[in-house]
């Protein structure tokens, strides 16, 4: 076996089975010429039944032919460029894959072209259709007349294909005149002038020699002006913050050093190409603002920095620069890394005051000399919400393209994200609307400091067949705004070895319903109510579990662990025997094994998964299948510590006096041990440490005050401290102190 064949099948996605769900891979041909007809086939898993093509526009129709094969009709009027479609049959809608639509005559891959000896002809302008197969080349010839300028661009990235091009191009002796593979974001295209009239051969294989469906590519070839290309697959932060199309200013040179920078007027959008550029700006009164370089989002191979410098003046005039600040790759937020919102570019907030000079530094750590814009505006806290479907096998370093399909009495899960913009840290409560009958979903909120979680869709058993289109909305006060779809690009085995991609879908969140079969497992969660515990304790929560007669029972052991819980990054999966009908699950909340708990009320929920044997009806033949059911969501509380102390406020004492004042001592959870207690008072007011005895329900501080003690009402803490399950736990109780004579 070849090396690079070993590496396709070690990279190679594994194949696990689940519940038949209608997922479309891809199609091929995946594109066809404006005002033409064309045969697709479509690819992908549990397409049994599907009759019906949906695309985003109506003129892009499509029938039945046979099996997977339909005829596509594209209509006149339908746009040049990309296009979603979904397949809709037995096992529900399917996510979207992606189709284009051309200007150009269309050829598909002969599959004869395999060595350059073999290279098919090509006609320009055309664009080709082809699938890469695993460790081989697809070779392409055509004639030039010298001086004639061509294009040459292989779309596969932008059309969900997980294929990393490298594509080249020989003369008639086999010599190379150029090359281009895949970058990190971006499919390979050249533009060249013919050096002499003849014959040119073109290649085109996979970076890692990876291949078959749906690795599949669009090469156009033609001169500049016929046939524009595609733009750029951009990375998703590009499309969820959009730019202005055009920049309302230029950079100009020369703004190569600190000394001559460019001067720019608040609020600023200027475009320009990455080497060293420096700016200035000022601003009328105390702003935020907010600086963003856009460059990598506008789909370039670039990796741009950002210092910003405050600019004052000595006495004697001379000029002082200080650095501020340096902004680097913006994040995605935490607890939602699958959704890849994350880019290369830098944003950052600057603390401006009214007259000072600020100025800014821009350049590329790859010397890329790309295109950017640099955008300097006004601080506006506001947020996005992206869901996406999650499939059962989705566990670890797993990501499939998804739609959720309810059976009888099913569940399912849509992980949510939220974008939290200029410093918006309010929580937010997400909602679900456009249900059918028998589906339900309850509204989580997400506290300030979270940005990510999840929605469970649940079905009764006595649930209808439906197929629609759902919405997920956040509210913040007076924000609203709809959730939009995220869908992976390709499926992944393994994020940790391969690209995973992502992109929006504009059509719309799906949902289908069947009542042709039931879930084989369901997840019965512990009944409505907050379950509470402090820092370093536990909560018990039983569950069980209900069987269909589908479910004929499990290969080996299963499990069941609690999920969707900020800061829990180590689960403790129960283990189950194959018949179990219940569990206990313990979450254990002491700081520790990775797990960084934070006081708060969080939303949470059950997953029980295992390897299952199933049977569709009582003819099929049994299958073992991954499975996942997931219970309705449960409400955790964590409180900061297993004891309450009630402080008097505001506690009032005289500038050189002492005063006690009584603390209330309600010790919780089935603590019961001592507490030691520190006071962080104001300037001139102190207090002895206090140890409260483990059975004390009151406790007396007295506190003093030096004579000089500022006067007025203050803010004082009480540093409170006690072990608990052999945990330290530390926690302030804040309270208001009035020195007055």
């Amino acid at each position: 076996m070849s090396g690079r064949l070993l590496l396709f099948l070690l990279l190679a996605p594994a194949a696990i089975a689940q519940l038949p769900t209608a997922r479309l891979d891809g199609l091929f041909p995946q594109g066809g010429r404006i005002g033409s007809e064309v045969e697709i086939t479509i690819e992908g898993s549990d397409l049994e039944g599907v009759k019906e093509l949906l695309f985003d526009h109506p003129g892009l129709k499509a029938t039945p032919v046979e099996g997977t094969k339909f005829k596509l009709t594209i209509a006149a009027d339908v746009p040049a460029g990309l296009h979603e479609v979904r397949v809709s049959g037995r096992y529900g809608i399917s996510t979207s894959a992606v189709f284009v639509a051309g200007k150009l005559l269309e050829a598909k891959d002969n599959g004869a072209n395999r060595s350059r000896a073999a290279a098919m002809p090509l006609t320009l302008p055309v664009t080709v259709n082809g699938i890469c197969e695993a460790d081989a080349a697809d070779f392409y010839r055509f004639t030039a007349t010298k001086d004639q300028r061509i294009t040459v661009d292989c779309a596969a990235q932008r059309i969900d294909s997980p294929l990393s091009a490298v594509l080249s191009l020989s003369n008639a002796d086999g010599q190379e005149i150029a090359a281009r593979r895949i970058s990190m974001d971006r499919d390979p295209a050249f533009d060249f002038t013919a050096p002499a009239e003849g014959e040119y051969t073109l290649g085109i294989h996979d970076l890692t020699w990876r291949g078959g469906s749906p690795y599949h590519y669009r090469l156009t070839v033609s001169s500049p002006q016929e046939s524009p290309a595609l733009p750029p697959p951009l990375p998703l932060a590009a499309v969820v913050t959009p730019l202005p199309a055009k920049a309302a200013a230029e950079e100009k040179e020369p703004n190569d050093a600190a000394t001559s920078p460019q001067n720019l007027t608040f609020p600023a959008d200027v475009a320009g190409r990455l080497d060293e550029d420096w700016f200035s700006f000022t601003v009328d009164k105390a702003r935020t603002v907010v600086a963003e370089v856009h460059s990598h989002r506008l789909g370039e191979d670039s990796d741009p920095v950002m210092v910003v410098h405050k600019v004052t003046r000595e006495a004697k005039g001379e000029e002082k620069s200080s650095q501020l600040s340096e902004f680097d790759d913006t994040a995605g937020p935490a607890g939602a890394e699958r959704f890849r919102t994350g880019t290369r570019d830098p944003s950052g907030s600057i603390a401006c005051e009214p007259g000072v000079t600020y100025r800014i530094m821009v350049t590329d750590r790859f010397y890329s000399g790309s295109p950017y814009r640099l955008v300097l505006r006004e601080a506006k806290p506001d947020f996005q919400v992206l869901a996406m479907p999650e499939s059962p096998v989705t566990d670890g370093k797993t990501v499939q393209r998804w739609t959720s399909l309810l059976r009888r009495r099913g569940s399912t899960v849509i992980n949510v994200a939220l974008l939290r913009r200029d410093g918006f840290d309010e929580p937010v409560t997400l909602k679900v609307s456009g249900l059918p009958a028998g589906v339900s979903a309850q509204e989580i909120t997400l506290p300030s400091t979270i940005s990510a979680g999840v929605i469970i869709l649940q079905s009764t058993p006595e649930v209808k067949p439906w197929a629609g289109r759902i919405q997920i909305t956040g509210h913040a006060g007076s924000l609203t705004h709809p959730a939009r779809e995220v869908t992976p690009r390709w499926s992944v085995g393994d994020t940790g070895a391969e690209r995973l991609d992502m992109r929006l879908s504009t059509d719309g969140f799906v949902l289908a319903v069947t009542d042709a079969e039931a879930a084989p497992l369901a997840v019965e969660a512990p009944e409505p109510r907050v379950y509470e515990s402090a820092l370093a304790g536990s909560i018990e929560l039983p569950v069980k579990f209900i069987r269909d007669a589908s479910l004929k029972g499990f290969k080996g052991e299963w499990e069941a662990a609690l999920s969707g819980l900020p800061g829990l990054r180590q689960r403790k999966p129960v283990k189950l025997s194959a018949d179990a009908k219940e569990a206990k699950l313990v979450l254990d909340l002491k700081r520790k094994d990775g797990n960084e708990f934070q006081p708060g009320t969080f939303t949470c929920y059950v997953t029980a998964r295992g390897t299952i044997k199933w049977k569709g009806d009582e003819k099929a033949k049994e299958k073992e299948l991954v499975e996942a059911a997931w219970s309705a969501p449960i409400q955790i509380k964590i409180e900061p510590s297993p004891v309450a102390l009630t402080v008097p406020s505001p506690a009032v004492i005289a500038p050189g006096g002492k005063a006690e004042i009584t603390l209330k001592v309600e010790r919780r959870f089935g603590f019961n041990e001592a507490v030691t207690v520190e006071l962080a008072g104001p300037k001139g007011v102190t207090a002895e440490k206090l140890t409260i005895s483990k059975d004390a329900k009151e406790a007396k501080l007295t506190i003093s005050a030096a004579a000089d003690a500022a006067q007025g009402t203050q803010q004082a803490t009480l540093n409170a401290k006690c072990s608990w399950n052999g945990q330290e736990i530390p926690w302030p109780v804040k309270f208001n102190l009035e020195v007055k004579p």
